[in-house]
């Protein structure tokens, strides 16, 4: 978002303000380390060995310095979503890193190109998977679509040691997959069915405790604040903040993808003038 359409915010329709947060998807159907990243936590025991409850929310807390917990109690953590948008990246369990991810994107219908110069990060659709190699379906599974959610969190909150802590509108990325992926899409949705908009409204997190054999493992659960929140002066610096990391990374993305596309081209040149040849040699004496 430009400073003129920051300026001019208040001028712009009820849909054009859903597609520049994108909570319209009009087709129907690596992230800056300067935000703090919202997830749950799934460890019964920090660093220092203090114990932790499993399925409550961390975040790294720029105040004191150290991750802190969100406590059980209905309402404790309130998420403000400025912006809804996807990415898929691809998992490397050798490095635990990720090797590939396409640019952010807010619709489904922009080409979400990758930084290795392909699409998707080779994600294939469901019914093709089947039609792969054990090798392919296993690199498929590694690849993922997440929904990143940028926001204002409010959490009552504790660290490793019990102390309190009070998040108060602090700007965070909530990137989620698999089963957490549906929630916070069906909840945008919902707001729009309520004729509201994402940036007014928050999102009261909580969890839910769900069990698969002996595998015990923790869901998001998301209800609808019905207080009106208003967009304020400081609101519109946060939003284009928001805007502006994504459009840094989307650069980041784009030059990697026509680098990559650069280095196909000259591989499919050199491959053509070898064919054309007696030999490789000749080729490359040439």
């Amino acid at each position: 978002m430009t400073k003129n359409e920051i300026a001019n915010f208040d001028s712009l329709s009820k849909e054009q303000i859903m597609r520049l947060t994108g909570q319209e998807d009009d087709s129907g159907g690596s992230q800056s380390v300067m935000l703090p990243r919202l997830a749950i936590n799934r460890v019964g025991e920090d660093d220092d060995g203090n114990k932790l409850e499993v399925g409550t929310y961390k975040i790294y807390d720029p105040v004191s310095e150290q991750p802190v917990y969100s406590k059980k109690s209905n309402g404790s953590v309130k998420l403000r979503p400025f912006i809804r948008s996807y990415q898929y990246m691809e998992y490397n369990p050798d490095e635990n890193n990720y090797s590939n991810k396409s640019i952010i994107f807010k619709s489904w219908k922009d080409e979400a190109i990758d930084i290795n110069g392909g699409v998707k990060c080779g994600k294939v659709a469901y019914k093709e998977i089947e039609t792969l190699s054990r090798e392919d379906q296993a690199k498929q599974r590694q690849i993922k679509c997440y929904t990143l959610v940028y926001g204002l969190l409010n959490m009552h909150a504790t660290t490793g040691a019990g102390e309190e802590v009070e998040i108060t509108d602090l700007p965070v990325l909530w990137r989620a997959t698999g089963m957490n992926f549906r929630p916070i899409n069906e909840a945008i949705t919902s707001i729009k069915g309520q004729d509201k908009m994402i940036l007014n409204t928050n999102l009261l997190l909580s969890t839910a405790r769900k069990k698969h054999g002996s595998n015990v493992y923790y869901m998001t659960d998301i209800n609808i604040d019905k207080d009106h929140v208003e967009f304020s002066k400081k609101d519109y610096e946060t939003i284009e903040m928001f805007n502006q990391l994504i459009s840094q990374e989307n650069i980041e993305v784009s030059d990697g993808w026509k680098s990559a596309q650069k280095n196909k081209i000259h591989d499919a040149d050199t491959a053509k003038v070898i064919n054309e040849v007696d030999s490789p040699e000749k080729a490359f004496a040439s």
